[in-house]
């Protein structure tokens, strides 16, 4: 898809409206990440609350599982909230789950790479598939910064996205506190079953002291937001996403 200066600018206006509305974007609107220890494991709790425009996702709940042996993992769940809103709740055995193969962690569903304002780069985090195309992730370092999330696919949007010809990734940050940032929004593919939600939660341990030492000069890696990945969306896909989170519906996952 190419665009020149022309087409550029009426686009991103359309962009700024579609993602700053409150009926167009996947935002949260609170995060809580936890540890506790079981049977000398450690498990990560999450638990988020996820607004997507007038839609609704459905109560659903399941168990994590290792998709080689079956054993288990721990529990995802889903619950429709009375305000339209929805809590994420996931429970995930650090100490087993990151010692599967991570192949599926580098990814989301529609084969791209995970959100780029996680600043994940060379930490291992672990995909795990459940339902159909859905998987969760966990990853990093309990000491460290660690990593817990989810990419739903949601069959409904695959009427809209797959009408795009890349697949992109339009994710936004949500900072809670100085250790725990949230990255919620969209990701698109295109076939059938690459286009969803996606959210994280990054924590990280507290900084250490400050040592005095001498300054340098270095340069800052630059990280894409999800605005600069909307600009490559089409005006048409655009106005119908717009219209399809504005609408009062339920959206299944898979």
């Amino acid at each position: 898809m190419k665009f020149n200066n022309k087409s550029i600018l009426p686009l991103f206006a359309v962009v700024l409206m579609s993602a700053c509305s409150p009926k167009g974007q996947v935002s949260l609107k609170g995060v809580d990440i936890s540890t506790q220890t079981i049977n000398s494991d450690t498990f990560v709790n999450l638990e988020a609350i996820i607004e997507i425009g007038s839609l609704k996702l459905p109560s659903t709940e399941f168990g994590i599982v290792d998709p080689k042996t079956q054993a288990p993992l721990g529990q995802f769940a889903l619950q429709g909230l009375a305000d339209g809103t929805s809590r994420l709740s996931i429970s995930v055995n650090f100490d087993e789950a990151t010692k599967l193969d991570g192949a599926l962690g580098k990814t989301l569903p529609n084969n791209r790479e995970l959100p780029s304002v996680l600043a994940v780069g060379s930490t291992n985090v672990v995909g795990i598939p459940v339902l159909q195309l859905s998987r969760i992730y966990v990853g990093g370092d309990l000491q460290g910064k660690y990593y817990v999330g989810a990419a739903i696919s949601i069959p409904a949007l695959d009427s809209v996205l797959t009408q795009v010809p890349i697949p992109l990734n339009i994710f936004f940050p949500f900072p809670f506190s100085s250790q725990v940032t949230g990255v919620a929004g969209l990701y698109t593919g295109t076939k059938s079953g690459e286009n969803g939600i996606g959210v994280f939660v990054e924590k990280s341990a507290p900084p250490a002291p400050i040592q005095p030492q001498s300054r340098t000069l270095a340069s800052t890696p630059r990280v894409s937001t999800g605005a600069e990945e909307l600009q490559r969306l089409d005006t048409l896909s655009l106005f119908r996403l717009n219209h399809l989170l504005g609408r009062h519906a339920t959206l299944k996952v898979k």
